[in-house]
């Protein structure tokens, strides 16, 4: 501000407009008429800076503020002078120390929701069961590399437009890749305390399906030995560590332990098993390849990787395994084909050597040989359709249900592709058996009986049953092409018997032998390639990584109370915030000039030496002159003084009223007080207790209330009489007297006012403790007459409604207002509050300082 031209010895808050006037330069400013005259053009003219006007917001505590609150807050005329303007309000962005205080208002709330929080995740991390997580990357290469060539046709699997990687991860989610993982690894025994590793247990673990029943047993191991009980507590098994543990299908041996342990263990079924493989294996694709990470979640830390390892064995297994299934079923039926033809060929060649040698006949005409071609093609078109109807019946019958496997396999199909309702059905089916793994897989993962999971499953039946009547009706349509191929060839060897003679048997005899001779070469040629396919498969998917070591995931103790502390403390703060919404009570001077408009003249510290203890009844007014001289609350009446003194620099305020809005705000502390500075700054000052209701100011002096202000105005004695001289240096008290039924009316009668005009005579200040606002109108009958009233307000305990109602009360008997008095700041109510002590430094810190300085010579 200074950088702007602004006299150093200003302090306001000021805002700029785009307007400015030579009398706001001379006057905020604090500039001669001169140099105003010669700043205005240069601000108006300079170019990239706006015209400017300050509106300035008196501080107390200094003579252009003072100057300025003189001017008062009263846009109506007063009994002491003209119309006033209301100055404009101080405009402030709102500061992180702003938000600081809020957060240190309600730092009880804060501290309790973090510490509530921390704790609950404290407690739930302790019981928290530990997960493990080991990762193993393949790449799942198309299957079409395997069925590629099961006929004269090439299959583009894509064209299918289902996704092959899909449809290959999608097999880790059945249960018969998870049955084969639990029997590879006996995992039907399971631990049931998730901190003790089975490896790290026993050792050379052997089941016997044939006998294992599921049940749960009790283990107890020591340095002796070791000892097997059953549910029902019977011991089934005990000997030395050398010895096996033998149970009802099951036997291992137990390994040495550190100290005694008790474990429990279960047999499941290979069911319940394989549901903890299949909810713990979790995949995700690599954006744009066709290489898959497999993940595997567990308790067990040495199992977690075994399993992975296994279950990645078992997909690459089982894709061989699925098309070595299907290369063996289309070789059979070729072979058992391939037999009949060749019977069926030998007895042609038979009957047309016989014919020929009977009747010596050696050739065909062009016409007949075209269409023993025809017949030819249409009979290889037969045993084509023939063989895919054998195909989708053998993949339809590989399995009871319709799942993964049975949908590769048809995937895999001749001529599937073509077929738009399949192949719709099929990539249906994927997709949704897809959302399922995602819906139940990991720990997390839906139950079976969730209603999510269960519609799935509804749209999953509803789809078998669409896939099953699209399957019938391909085979439906293939057989049906079958017999009009039939009638075709029919057709065409009633055509071929209309050539008369011999010739023309001749001819049939020719034309079948052919026709089986060249079908027996294509069934001999399919069966070749089927047979060596089947025996020259590999697996199209590649373990690239193998698991890794099982990592623990999740966050442990000591994380989980960090974030619980983090999210209490954000709970916490918005808490504060919120109670500091609804918070509606003025904390600081900058909400008094928010609300009021009225600059702030002193802010009074919370002191316990100015609030005693009063055992239930009204507390003693506090003097200031009865505590030591640096206290802050006697520099804070000192500058209040000051402030007041610096208001009437225009016109001298003598006579003036304190009040406030509601009771226990601190009136007639501040009043007493007022007074006490005044006198001690060598000011004739009387103070007068107008509170005719509840008088107190008597009692700050340890004084009788009678004879007083009401004696004095209804002239049972004189104003000599009841004024107590000398009760401080150069301060005077004239109590309230005796308590009369109509104070309003005293206070604002004629008597008042001619007491009023002669104690002007003799005294510099007159300071009138008056009832609160807002109850009675006492204090709106004393501010009328008054040169000025300052308004009592309590930080955190005066509502925002109240002091507004009050200054309104106020404004409307046209009182002018000097300005406000906060009580009871404090630095976390009003962070803008500081006090700076100058007392003496303590012997022991100036010894401290001393030593410190003595070695640092040294040094």
């Amino acid at each position: 501000m200074r950088g702007n031209g602004m006299p150093q010895h200003m302090n306001g808050a000021f805002r700029f407009s785009r307007r400015v006037t030579e009398p706001s330069l001379r006057v905020y400013l604090g500039l001669e008429p001169r140099w105003a005259r010669k700043l205005l053009p240069w601000m108006v003219s300079r170019r990239g800076v706006p015209r400017w006007h300050c509106e300035a917001v008196p501080t107390p505590g200094t003579s252009e503020g003072a100057e300025e609150a003189n001017a008062t807050v009263n846009d109506q005329p007063t009994a002491a002078g003209p119309p006033q303007a209301v100055p404009r309000l101080a405009q402030r962005e709102i500061h992180l120390k702003d938000l600081s205080s809020v957060v240190l208002r309600h730092w009880v709330l804060v501290v309790l929701l973090a510490g509530l929080v921390g704790g609950g995740a404290y407690f739930s991390g302790r019981n928290a069961i530990v997960q493990y997580q080991s990762k193993l990357t393949v790449q799942i290469s198309s299957s079409k590399q395997v069925f590629s060539r099961l006929d004269d046709i090439d299959i583009d699997e894509m064209a299918l437009r289902t996704d092959p990687i899909l449809s290959e991860a999608l097999i880790l989610t059945t249960q018969g890749l998870a049955k084969e993982v639990v029997n590879a690894l006996n995992l039907q025994l399971r631990l049931g305390d998730p901190t003790v590793f089975r490896d790290r247990l026993m050792t050379g673990l052997t089941l016997d399906t044939a006998v294992l029943v599921p049940g749960s047993f009790h283990l107890a191991v020591g340095a002796g030995g070791h000892e097997l009980r059953d549910e029902q507590g019977t011991v089934i098994a005990q000997g030395t560590l050398e010895d096996p543990v033998v149970g009802p299908g099951f036997s291992f041996f137990v390994l040495p332990q550190p100290s005694p342990l008790e474990v429990e263990f279960s047999i499941l079924s290979p069911a319940v098993a394989a549901s903890f493989v299949t909810g713990g294996l979790s995949y995700r694709v690599r954006p744009s390849t066709n290489v898959v990470d497999i993940l595997f979640t567990g308790t067990d830390q040495t199992l977690v990787p075994l399993i992975l390892n296994n279950a990645a064995v078992q997909l690459r297994n089982l894709g061989v395994v699925r098309a070595r299934g299907a290369l063996g079923s289309r070789r059979e039926y070729i072979q058992q084909q391939l037999a009949i033809s060749e019977q069926a060929l030998q007895q042609s060649l038979r009957d047309l050597q016989g014919f020929k040698e009977g009747q010596e006949i050696t050739d065909l005409s062009a016409q007949q040989a075209a269409m023993v071609q025809t017949i030819r093609s249409f009979e290889e078109d037969r045993q084509l359709a023939l063989v895919q109807i054998a195909t989708i019946e053998d993949a339809m019958e590989a399995s009871d249900s319709i799942g993964v496997e049975t949908l590769n396999r048809l995937a895999a199909i001749s001529n599937i592709a073509n077929n738009t309702a399949l192949s719709f059905q099929i990539r249906g089916l994927l997709e949704l058996y897809e959302s399922r793994r995602e819906l139940t897989a990991g720990a997390l993962g839906l139950r079976e009986s969730n209603p999510e999971v269960s519609g799935i499953d509804e749209r999953i039946r509803q789809g078998h049953a669409a896939l099953q009547g699209a399957v019938d009706a391909t085979i439906r349509s293939i057989q049906a092409r079958v017999t009009a191929l039939d009638a075709e060839i029919a057709t065409q060897r009633e055509q071929l018997a209309s050539f008369p003679g011999m010739e023309t048997r001749m001819g049939q005899l020719n034309l079948e032998s052919t026709i089986l001779n060249e079908m027996h070469r294509y069934l001999l040629n399919q069966y070749q390639v089927a047979r060596m396919q089947e025996a020259t498969i590999s697996p199209y998917i590649q373990i690239l990584d193998s698991a890794s070591p099982a990592f623990r995931i999740g966050s442990g103790v000591r994380q989980r109370v960090i974030l619980g502390l983090l999210v209490g403390l954000m709970l916490g703060m918005a808490g504060a915030f919120f109670l500091e919404y609804l918070d509606q009570t003025v904390k600081s001077s900058s909400d008094i000039e928010r609300i009021l408009g009225i600059p702030v003249l002193g802010t009074i510290p919370q002191d316990a030496k100015l609030t005693p203890s009063s055992n239930g009844r009204r507390a003693r007014v506090v003097r200031i002159d009865h505590l030591d001289f640096d206290e802050p609350a006697v520099e804070s009446y000192r500058t209040l003084r000051t402030n007041v003194t610096f208001v009437g620099a225009e016109k001298p305020l003598q006579y003036i009223a304190v009040t406030s809005p509601g009771p226990r705000e601190g009136k007639s502390t501040t009043a007493v007080n007022l007074a006490v500075t005044l006198a001690q700054a060598g000011r004739r000052t009387i103070i007068i207790d107008g509170d005719l209701r509840r008088p107190t100011t008597h009692r700050a002096f340890g004084l009788m209330q009678e004879p007083g202000l009401t004696d004095v105005l209804i002239g049972g004695v004189t104003a000599a009489e009841a004024i107590r001289t000398d009760v401080a240096q150069e301060l005077d008290l004239l109590p309230a007297g005796s308590t009369p039924p109509n104070p309003s009316e005293l206070l604002g009668s004629s008597a008042m006012g001619a007491l009023i005009a002669e104690l002007r005579h003799d005294y510099e200040y007159m300071i009138i403790d008056t009832p609160p606002t807002i109850p009675v109108t006492d204090a709106a009958v004393v501010a009328t007459n008054a040169d000025a009233t300052i308004l009592v307000l309590r930080s955190g305990d005066t509502e925002e409604h109240a002091a507004q109602r009050a200054l309104d009360q106020l404004r409307r008997v046209n009182a002018r207002i000097a300005g406000a008095v906060l009580n009871g700041v404090s630095h976390k109510k009003d962070p803008q509050y500081t006090y700076y002590s100058y007392r003496r430094e303590p012997p022991t810190r100036s010894r401290l300082r001393a030593a410190g300085s003595k070695l640092a010579g040294m040094i």
